[in-house]
Formats: structure tokens, sequence, C-alpha cells
């Protein structure tokens, strides 16, 4: 069993393909090539194992070798992922030879090794909820620029980047909730979350898309495992550790609106006396720029004299460091840094004009390891963000204001697993994170400075058992988690008041009081597996999520209004039920569906108090978020996967779904708004994505369609008295993406985004930038 499941943990390693002249042989060790069984290409990554702690990977020469065999023959196993494993009797005649390994490609991905559903390694198919794996062939041959855009094509992701590469932010959610939050979707990187305590959002442009190997996408509730932010599912973003003793990678990039950018990657690893033990390093790094485009829609640009391209600069830096010892232990050190600088389209006097900038920093310390039959893994992370933003308009008079709000999250996460008889793996583990914001705006048009603070931290056990029966055919994975949040050091306060900001007087709350708040998120899902062929499974989840520091202690501006912290918020919880089933007709061919029912009580929703203000331009309402409804969300998804041969692979899924507000309870006896009945903002009814992609030695093309339905705009799904309209059309996009290797070590690419020039709008009318082409040269050493 463990041999097994060493097997499937290596499946996880992509493979590159390169050439390279065969080996010689030494009479003690067996020496070898893996190469690819239609192209003769070098494959490397492949882990070949010759017993249950004795084993190797090829380099990216496709070259391995194994020492301390024994015997007249031993039996050796080659794995990759992408490749049909294989099992092979080596003779000792063939220890004076070359052994040349033939993997035969194996795109359809439908029984791979993820670990984000149960915090443990299982295949897909051994797991019973519904996950989605982008493997890395997948997001090599995609014509994406950031991590986020890939997510678009996987079934039931209602994705959100209405400005391309301009986006300040990104949102991706799924199973029918608002595409306006980010919170209610946990993001991970490595197993590591990345939704900000502040705000619940997440910098998807701070993760280089160099770096990422795949993607995990586990939907429904995940609280029982990964508590608030995990209500609607996980998206764990698995990053490439070296895998080769040297290697230097380099690219360069021009696109559209003078788009320029370039990447440099580098890293190895050196066995330390003995082979197993090994320290490895890499670098990633990465530089981009453009002069925009103009964002805002005619009608804007007519009204308003100031308003300029929204452009744009970013560069990032990721470097990590680690020591594996043997088969059984693992250290890893991690640091980013991630620096942008926007503009929003708008400048009246100041140099850029209205701007936005990032500066991110995060470390991450993590252990894996395996001490008898006991598998733990522990990090400790941290992530702070300066969140900075010049805003400069002119109205009735000249208003000029800086923002700067430093987020920081840190927290340890720990997890321990181990089998109980043959039948049952037990899994444990605590969770703690503490999340603060210190922010201000400073008026430099006036003395007002304007704060807003609050802290919270949550601590959360969790407990899971895993069982198999009937030789694996059945399936259940029960677990509960309990979490408890403090949100505590509140604060919204004015130094130095004057005209500028006298409106917001009465609601300072200089201090706030402390609220906790604790749940019980508890998971049971069965499956039945249909013997190599498929399985059905059906699934119920809890999930829960307290509110975010932003909603609990920032009065300020927002569209359409003014809105008041709220510290007395209560936490939004989720019931959600899950059918589903996966079948493999033959080996070429997939095909996945889901129906899935969720129940949402205490659902948090910005909504009017009964009263105006007037903010120096007319009386606008104010806004509280408040819990003031039950909501009920329902949708079926599905998917086919089609291998037509080893060049050609097709692939194409819709997603139906219709979120609606059950009972709207009114906060404020004033309040005429009923919104019972109604549909949520930014939820399409319809999501479809398809695509075609062709590997050939000439040429490679891939081919991408993605259409996104109409979602209501407002929530009362009435028309809008300034777009006319009452829900955003839908539309559809085309991408494309051409490439071609040569002389060895070069590949030139060209990406177009967008091809037909579709323009679609986000929540405040402005413009997409419509097609958008990238050339791109990339080159290794």
């Amino acid at each position: 069993m463990m041999q097994l499941k060493l097997v499937k943990t290596f499946f996880l390693v992509s493979c590159l393909l390169s050439g390279i002249p065969a080996i010689t042989q030494t009479a003690s060790c067996l020496k070898g090539r893996v190469i690819h069984a239609e192209t003769g290409l070098a494959v490397s990554s492949a882990h070949i194992r010759f017993s249950e702690s004795s084993g190797t990977a090829s380099d990216s020469q496709g070259i391995f070798e194994l020492c301390g065999l024994r015997g007249s023959a031993v039996r050796i196993t080659i794995s990759c992922l992408g490749f049909t494993s294989l099992d092979t009797l080596v003779k000792t005649e063939s220890y004076g030879k070359i052994l040349i390994i033939k993997l035969r490609p194996s795109q359809i991905l439908m029984d791979e090794l993820v670990v984000t559903a149960t915090r443990t390694d299982n295949s897909i198919l051994e797991t019973p909820v519904r996950v989605n794996l982008i493997s890395p062939k997948f997001i090599a041959n995609s014509p994406v620029r950031t991590v986020d855009e890939i997510l678009k094509y996987a079934p039931g992701v209602n994705w959100s980047r209405p400005f391309g590469v301009f986006s300040t932010k990104a949102i991706v959610t799924m199973r029918g909730l608002s595409g306006k939050e980010q919170g209610r979707v946990m993001v991970l990187l490595d197993g590591i979350p990345i939704n900000k305590s502040d705000g619940g959002t997440v910098d998807w442009n701070m993760i280089d898309m160099e770096m990422v190997r795949k993607v995990e996408i586990t939907k429904g509730a995940g609280s029982a495992l990964y508590g608030g932010n995990a209500m609607g599912g996980v998206i764990n973003i698995i990053t490439q550790p070296p895998a080769e003793k040297l290697y230097t990678r380099a690219s360069l990039e021009f696109g559209t609106f003078n788009t320029m950018g370039a990447k440099v990657m580098a890293g190895g690893n050196k066995a330390l006396k003995s082979p197993a033990n090994k320290m490895y390093w890499g670098v990633s790094t990465f530089y981009r720029q453009s002069d925009g485009y103009i964002t805002q829609s005619e009608a804007d640009r007519l009204a308003n004299p100031y308003i300029i391209k929204s452009n744009l600069m970013e560069f990032g830096i990721n470097a990590r460091t680690g020591l594996k010892l043997g088969e059984k232990h693992r250290i890893e050190a991690v640091i980013n840094y991630y620096n942008d600088h926007r503009g929003t389209g708008e400048k009246v006097h100041l140099e850029d004009g209205n701007v936005t900038d990032h500066d991110s920093y995060g470390l991450t310390l993590n252990y894996k390891g395996k001490i008898g039959n006991m598998n733990m893994n522990s990090s400790l992370f941290s992530l702070t963000e300066n969140y900075k933003k010049v805003n400069e308009y002119l109205k009735d008079d000249y208003t000029w204001y800086d923002v700067l709000s430093v987020r920081r999250d840190f927290g340890w996460i720990s997890t321990v697993s181990q089998k109980a008889g043959k039948s049952n793996l037990l899994t444990a583990g605590f969770d703690y994170k503490n999340g603060s914001v210190d922010a201000y705006d400073k008026y430099f048009t006036s003395t007002d400075i304007v704060f807003n603070e609050g802290r919270m931290h949550t601590f959360a056990v969790y407990a899971q058992d895993e069982i198999s029966l009937m030789d694996g055919r059945f399936r259940m994975i029960a677990g509960i988690r309990y979490d408890r949040a403090t949100f505590y050091d509140g604060s919204f306060r004015i130094e130095n008041p004057s005209p500028e900001t006298s409106f917001m007087n009465e609601y300072e709350v200089p201090d706030m009081p402390e609220q906790s708040w604790g749940a019980l998120s508890p998971r049971l899902s069965l499956q039945y597996k249909l013997k190599e062929k498929g399985r059905v499974y059906a699934m119920y989840s809890r999930g829960f999520r307290p509110s975010v520091l932003d909603d609990l202690c920032r009065s300020g501006r927002i569209k359409g209004g003014f809105k008041i912290a709220n510290p007395a918020l209560q936490p939004e919880y989720l019931d959600n039920f899950e059918l589903g089933a996966d079948w493999k007709p033959f080996n070429r061919l997939q095909w996945n569906a889901s129906l899935f029912y969720s129940k949402g009580k205490d659902f948090q929703y910005y909504v009017s108090n009964g009263q105006t203000i007037d903010m120096d331009f007319g009386e606008r309402p104010i806004f509280i978020r408040a819990n003031i409804s039950d909501v009920e969300m329902a949708g079926a998804e599905t998917e086919i996967r089609l291998e037509v041969n080893s060049q050609l692979q097709l692939f194409a899924n819709y997603c139906y779904s219709k979120s609606r507000i059950l009972e709207y309870r009114r906060i404020d006896q004033n309040d005429t708004i009923d919104l019972a009945g109604k549909y949520f903002t930014d939820v399409p009814e319809h999501i479809i994505s398809a695509g075609a992609t062709w590997n050939h030695p000439f040429i490679n093309l891939s081919l991408l369609y993605h259409y996104n339905g109409a979602m209501y705009v407002n929530d009362h799904n009435t028309v809008d008295e300034v777009l006319l309209i009452s829900q955003y059309p839908a539309y559809s996009t085309f991408d494309i993406k051409v490439w071609k290797e040569f002389l060895g070590k070069f590949k030139a690419s060209l990406f177009i985004q967008n091809a037909f020039n579709t323009k679609y709008y986000d929540s405040k009318y402005a413009v997409c930038p419509g097609r958008f082409i990238t050339a791109e040269i990339s080159f290794k050493l």
C-alpha cells in the first residue's frame, strides 16, 4: 500500500519534453533513458522505483540511474503525469546496457492524484466530491496570461476580470455565488490560504504563471476542512519545485497597447552525500508594463474631461529553497514579493492621476514528513499587503486624498493522518490565522485623516475519517470542524475633521466592542465505484463564514452611496447537497456531471438603512452590511473530454445555475424594499466552455471558447436608471494560442485573446480591452 502511495505521489510531477543522446553504463548500477513512445523525445521528471524506499527521477534529458540492485532480476515501476505508468522486469544482463523506457501518453486524467479535497493524497475517483484538475499540459497549451484566466475553462466557474491584465483584481466564484465577492471561495497557494482577512480578496496578479504546475478545484462547501472563505469551494494552486540538476529559462513578450514583459527562472538541486538527500533551490521573476487603454464608457468620456488611459507596471519575484531527506522528510522555505502600479483612468492635477499600488510580501515555512505510519504536514505563513491608492477628482471643488491600507495575515496550519486498520484513514489537525487591517484616508485638500482598524483571529480543530470497503469500491468520508473567530481592536475615527468629512462624524466608533463566533461544520460523502469505468457519489456539507474586517470596521464611500461599519455583523451559513457521477466508457473518453442545491442562512448583503447622506454632491443612500436574508442556489454542471489521438484533444463543459433570495428581513421600518424572490446579481444563468488542442512536430495550436450568460445589474432585478438595462448582456470570447519549438532550446508563441474583439462591461459599465495579442519568445539553457 505504501508503494502505491509513493507511486501516486510522483504522478503529480509534470513532464517536460526535450532531446539528448543516451549515456554510458556502469556495471554496478542500472542507467537508462525515458522517452515519449510516439515522438521519441525525452521525458523528464518521470519517477522510477524498484522498492518501497528506493527510487529516482529522470532529469531534463530523460536520464536516470538506479543503484543498489540485488538479485538476478528486479521489477521497476515508471510513472509520470500525462503518461500511462509502466511496470517492467529488468534482468541482470541489462545492467551493462542502456535501458530505454517508452511511456505512452495518457491525456485523459480521470483518476489523477489530488490533495485538496481531503488534505490527504487521493485519486479523483476515490474522492466523493466534485474535483476538477487543471493539468500541467492544459496550462501550458492555453492562451492565458494570468493564473485566474485558466479557471474560466473549468466547468461551473464564474470568472470576472473585465480589464484583462489591467485589472486591479479578479474574482473567481462557483456554485451560484455572486461574482462580486472572492471571500466566499477559498484560494490556496501550495496549501496556504491567500484570501485576505480585510476583504476576502485575492491578488491574483502576484502569482507567476511560470511557477504553476497544476490547479485543483474542489466544489461545494469546504468548511469542514478549511473553515471560513470555503463556502463555495476551494481552489488550490500548486507550483513546481525544481526537479532538474540545473536549469535557466527566460522569455520576452510584446503585445497590444505597447505591452512589454520579461520573465526569468533558474534553479536546481544537488545530492548531499547520499543520493536520497537533496537540497534544491529556485528563483522566478517577472516584469510587465503597458501604456494601457481607456476603460470608461463613451458616456463617461463625454461627461468627464479628465479621463486618461489606464496603464500598468508590475514586478514580482519568488524564491524557494528546500531540503529533502530521503523519501520521508522535506523542509522548505518560500519568499514572495510583488509590486504593481496601475492607473485607474482619471487625472486632474497629479502627475500620474488616480492610481492603485500593491506592495506584497509573503513568507512560508513548511515541513512534510512521515514518522512510522504517521504522515505530517505543518506550515507557518505570513502575508503582508500595503495597498495604496491616490484619489483626486474635481466636482464642485477639487479633492485629493491618499489611501494606505496595511493588511497582514499570518498563521499556522497543521495536519496529521494515519492508517487505522486496513479500511480507515484518520486525519486531524488545527488551523490558526490572525488577520488585521490598519488603514487611513489622508486628505491633502483639507486637514482630515480618516482611520479604520480591526483585527480578527480564528482558531479551528478538525477531524476526518476516510473509510474504504469492498476492495475500495465503496468509500465514505465523514468530517467535522469547529471554528472560533474573534473580532477585536476595531475602530473608525476621524482626526482633525473639517467640512470635507463632516458627513461622517456621527458614524465614528473609536472603540468597537469585541465579538466572538463559533461554528460546527460537518461533511458526509458516500461513493460507489463502478470498477474502472467510473463512480457515483452523494455529499452533504456545511459552510460557515464570519464577516470580513472591511464590513466590520470601515465606513466610507462605495458605488452608489455611503456604507457604514457594522461591528455586530453575524456569520453566514450554507447547507450544500450534491449528487455526481463520472463515467469512462473507453480509454479516450471521459464524462462527468453534478447536481447541487444549497440553502444559505443569514447571508450578508449591503442594504439601505432607510436614510440618506449628502457627501457634497447631492443626497445618496446609506448602506450597511447586514444578515438580511435566506437564499438558495441550485444548478447542474457537466463536462466531456475526448482524446481523439495523441495529437488532438477536445473538451466541452456547461453549467446552469439559479440563485435567488428566499426571505428578506428589513433592518429598518423605513425600508420599503422587499428582495424576496429576486435573483443574485453577477451570477450568469449559463456558462459554457469548449476547446481543442492539436500538438504536432510542425506546429501546435489551441482554440478555446467561453460563453458567459446574462446577469442581473441590481438586486431589484429592475432596469438601471443609468445603464437602461436590467441585465448585462451575454457574451462569447474565442482565445487562440499558436506555438512552435525549434533548435531544441527556443519556443515562439502567439496569444490572441478575445480574437473577434467582443466588447463586454463590468458593474460600472467600463469596457474590456477587446482583442489582445501577445507575441512571446522563450528559451532555456
